[in-house]
């Protein structure tokens, strides 16, 4: 019961991640386009729909061995991710994308400090170099 609860929660996130994305301002002439900013995060959440019907209609959890822990475990990861997009308003996307790497490897069992911080740190910092400042896109908060 507790898989089929968590997959219908996963499906009302993804519908409301996919209204949500289809409200994302845009100026005049980035809206005309077919590929724009909506597009991607749409996309995204469509498929993350679709999958997570697969999943809710083909068997059960039962049938297929998932283990209750495992559940609680991708519980949690959904939750540090909802966690992620509601303090993206106040915190950096860098910044708070390199708390979310780093309480999701403690989450998944890492304990190692050097992998975990190292992860936390580089992704992000790759991420900014690479966009922000490489390709010169300004990721409003």
């Amino acid at each position: 019961m507790a898989y089929r609860l968590l997959l219908i929660g996963l499906l009302a996130v993804s519908v409301l991640y996919t209204l949500t994305a289809r409200h994302i301002p845009m100026d005049a002439w980035t809206a005309e386009e077919l590929i724009n900013a909506q597009t991607l995060p749409t996309v995204y959440g469509i498929l993350l729909a679709l999958t997570v019907l697969v999943l809710l209609f083909r068997t059960s959890p039962a049938a297929v061995g998932i283990a209750p822990g495992r559940v609680l475990r991708l519980a949690g990861i959904a939750g540090l991710v909802l966690a992620f997009v509601a303090a993206i308003s106040w915190l950096d996307l860098w910044l708070g994308l390199g708390i979310l790497l780093l309480v999701t490897a403690w989450w998944l069992g890492e304990r190692r400090w050097l992998p975990m911080l190292s992860l936390a740190v580089s992704v992000p910092l790759i991420g900014y170099l690479g966009i922000e400042v490489g390709l010169g896109v300004y990721l409003p908060d």
